[in-house]
């Protein structure tokens, strides 16, 4: 990118307003009244009744504020797009709403007098108000497209070397023994590779991620044979959604290489791909050896560590990612589950 382009990119994110209406946003808002709460609360003496009756007065003052400031923030959000007015409005409503959520508590509890109903908590609200502001704008700075864009690309590098390395073993161990599986492997991976570097940008389509995955799995099907046992359950609908690029494929990689090559029998791994309102979900279970000690198999957790960190990136906390034994399957299955925002 030119100098004078990434300037210019930067100077719009430093104008551009905060993102004050993302599930993150709302959640940091949300825990930094909570703490000021509890810290105040702190305060009301060592006697637990006094100290909880403080904190209970101090969240039912803190929770209707931030919940008045959001909607005043987000409602209006057309109507403040430079930062400098959203910043004088975030502080002067910031004040404004713990003022008002401060005065109703006074009024409606007996000894609502103890709570700051006065210039101390409009003051607070903007100091507040004015911290989370400036995070977001700084969280928006460091996450511009230029910046993100080169960590992203980064993370998804990273993917690559490691499936070519496996991939060429599953090669190397059949060039004595089967040649012509070999060969066949080796077809198979160029033809992986052309489809995986073909692609440009951060996002496929559903049905490429599964096309990538399922040459992946005829890969590895020459290495594992019968003893690799994957069944699909995608809907159809969902194929033309999009998705981050290279993420599926590793997850399945992820259950081969602690499933199947850490198993003497037949391994199953299920994948089950569904919509679920307004969310994308992707299921990928496996079977696998628990040891006898009953500690988890675990390997380094590079693969889902780089998916964790590119959903981050892409999504902040609008996506979940959750893996770990499979309760409901007596603990010998490992199971992860991706919610991804549409």
């Amino acid at each position: 990118m030119p100098p004078a382009t990434a300037r210019s990119t930067r100077e719009a994110a430093a104008a551009a307003p905060a993102d004050l209406c993302s599930p993150g946003a709302v959640l940091r808002a949300l825990a930094l009244a909570n703490l000021v709460a509890l810290m105040q609360a702190l305060g009301a003496g060592v006697q637990a009744h006094a100290w909880v009756s403080a904190l209970l007065r101090d969240l039912a003052v803190a929770q209707p504020a931030v919940a008045l400031w959001l909607v005043l923030m987000c409602g209006g959000a057309r109507a403040w797009r430079d930062a400098r007015v959203q910043a004088v409005v975030g502080v002067l409503g910031g004040g404004a709403a713990l003022w008002l959520a401060q005065a109703a508590v006074a009024r409606l509890l007996p000894d609502g007098g103890t709570v700051w109903a006065d210039w101390r908590g409009a003051a607070l609200g903007a100091v507040l108000a004015g911290l989370l502001l400036q995070h977001q704008r700084l969280r928006g700075q460091a996450l511009d497209p230029a910046h993100m864009r080169a960590r992203l690309d980064e993370l998804q590098a990273r993917i690559r070397p490691h499936f070519l390395y496996n991939a060429l073993n599953a090669a190397s161990a059949l060039v004595h023994e089967q040649p012509e599986r070999a060969e066949q492997v080796l077809d198979d991976l160029a033809c992986l590779f052309r489809a995986s570097l073909g692609r440009t940008g951060h996002f496929s389509q559903l049905r490429d991620e599964v096309e990538l995955a399922k040459r992946y799995l005829d890969i590895e099907d020459v290495r594992f044979g019968p003893r690799m046992n994957v069944h699909w359950q995608v809907e159809p609908d969902c194929l033309g959604l999009r998705m981050p690029a290279l993420t599926l494929q590793p997850l399945l990689e992820n259950a081969v290489r602690h499933g199947v090559e850490s198993s003497s029998g037949p391994c199953a791994i299920d994948v089950r791909i569904a919509r679920r309102g307004a969310h994308l979900e992707i299921l990928v279970a496996n079977d696998y050896q628990p040891r006898a000690d009953g500690v988890p198999t675990r390997g380094t957790g590079v693969a889902l560590a780089n998916i964790a960190q590119r959903l981050r990136l892409l999504y902040d906390l609008d996506a979940q990612m959750r893996h770990g034994p499979d309760r409901a399957g007596g603990g010998s299955r490992w199971r992860v589950r991706l919610r991804l925002p549409l």
